[in-house]
């Protein structure tokens, strides 16, 4: 963010749906956890929820200390748990120092902290941290509110005995200190996929399932004011028509918005969805957006991306793509035009594009731009990517059959090949006399007609 950006700080409504919702659960004195998928801004409302203001406006039942727990200032040569609590003591003591707290205090706890930095023992951290905990709470009657961003890398990576000192803490001091975790999936998933010491963390992770909270995309009025933002750098607003295209074409995406609307204000064209792709900056977010989300996930937007039906199977991942708002509606379709034409694009497929497109990482097939729903068989996957791979040419039937199987001597009359290359036609949508696809040059072989092979 450049600096004539911070002139404009975000206003006191910046989210506030979900900010709403998540103060009201630490008015509770309840845990929660908040999700969201990449370049949506979990840093900035991380930091929003810092601001005075903002805690006099949410949290302003009772007095609150809120700090932030950034891994990314974690200290290098201890522990990682080590490092972790010693960062949580710095905060609490900076954030007493803001807010000039009595002198006696202040020098208690710099005396604390040095002695823990020049021991450098993790147990040590964890009693001092208790008891600066207690001094806040009881002495001073303050909620602490600890925000953890980026915990992903602290949920994969620490030992388990962290957690369960971390929820030591919290039912030491409860409805008095809670936890509030920023991630990109939520931990039940993180949990599954990341850890193989489920039950030595399950007593941390079980605080936060309740009230997991997904922060999604910009509403009209953070939109706008997020372009406002932005433009006031090159001093060119964009005009209203601009504006809604930006907006509408991002889907409210922060990132996505912005790297689109320095774009625009630079006075580059606003075009179709495919066209925008071709500016690296939009590309970029559109795949980092894509590489957070699991196979699952990929797979249900690869469908509404081409207009596909949903099996059952996938609600799970739908569900995941709700929570974060990258999927919207009933029937559900993607949050975003430019990030729908980027996953057909990924796929090497464009709306409408005509032939058959074999992606073979994940075995789809699509047809004339949309996905095949029919699941081919693995033969029948194997001779339709061999004829992708040479689209326009025709294809001995000794080369299929070498290709398809390639541990046989088969002959060459062999009827395997046509039964594979009836039904081949038939999911294809091939008819009788007419076929589109799949085209037989009588005694010599078969051709596909126009496609390609996406590893």
């Amino acid at each position: 963010m450049t600096s004539d950006e911070r002139l404009l700080p975000l206003p006191l409504t910046y989210r506030a749906a979900l900010i709403e919702r998540v103060a009201a659960t630490l008015r509770a004195g309840e845990c929660c956890s908040i999700v969201g998928a990449g370049g949506v801004g979990k840093t900035n409302l991380a930091r929003f929820l810092l601001r005075a203001d903002v805690q006099a406006a949410y949290l302003g039942d009772r007095p609150t200390m809120a700090v932030l727990v950034d891994i990314n200032a974690l200290a290098d040569g201890r522990s990682p748990e080590f490092a972790l609590l010693e960062l949580i003591i710095h905060r609490l003591i900076r954030e007493a120092e803001r807010r000039a707290m009595p002198d006696s205090l202040l020098a208690s706890l710099d005396r604390l902290h040095a002695t823990l930095l020049g021991q450098g023992d993790t147990v040590l951290a964890l009693r001092y941290l208790e008891r600066i905990c207690g001094r806040l709470c009881d002495e001073h009657d303050l909620r602490l509110v600890l925000v953890f961003d980026q915990f992903d890398e602290i949920w994969r990576a620490f030992d388990a005995r962290l957690f369960l000192n971390l929820r030591y803490l919290r039912d030491e001091f409860k409805y008095r200190l809670v936890f509030l975790t920023i991630t990109r999936q939520p931990l039940r998933q993180l949990r599954l996929r990341a850890r193989d010491d489920l039950a030595a963390v399950e007593s941390f992770w079980e605080i936060f399932e309740p009230h997991v909270f997904g922060l999604g995309m910009y509403n009209e009025a953070d939109a706008r004011f997020q372009l406002e933002r932005i433009t006031c750098r090159l001093g060119r607003p964009l005009d209203e028509e601009l504006a809604r295209a930006a907006i509408a074409a991002s889907g409210g995406h922060s990132q996505l918005l912005r790297a689109l609307a320095w774009k625009l204000a630079a006075g580059a064209p606003m075009g179709d969805p495919e066209a925008l792709l071709a500016f690296p900056e939009v590309d970029q977010e559109c795949a980092k957006l894509w590489e957070d989300l699991g196979p699952d996930e990929q797979r249900v937007a690869r469908l509404l991306a081409t207009e596909m039906a949903l099996d059952p199977a996938d609600g799970e991942a739908l569900a995941m793509l709700r929570l974060v708002e990258l999927v919207y509606g009933e029937p559900p379709q993607l949050f975003a035009p430019l990030f729908a034409a980027y996953v057909r694009l990924r796929s090497g497929v464009a709306a409408g594009e005509p032939g058959v497109v074999v992606e073979c990482r994940q075995r789809l097939v699509w047809v004339d731009g949309r996905l095949l729903s029919e699941q081919l068989t693995p033969l029948e996957f194997s001779l339709l990517a061999y004829l992708a791979s040479r689209a326009g040419e025709v294809c001995r039937r000794d080369e299929i059959l070498a290709a398809v199987y390639p541990d046989e001597s088969l002959d060459v009359s062999d009827d395997r090949i046509d039964t594979l290359l009836r039904r081949l036609r038939e999911s294809l949508g091939d008819q009788g006399r007419s076929p589109r696809h799949l085209i037989t040059h009588r005694g010599v072989g078969v051709r596909l007609a126009q496609g390609h092979v996406v590893e």
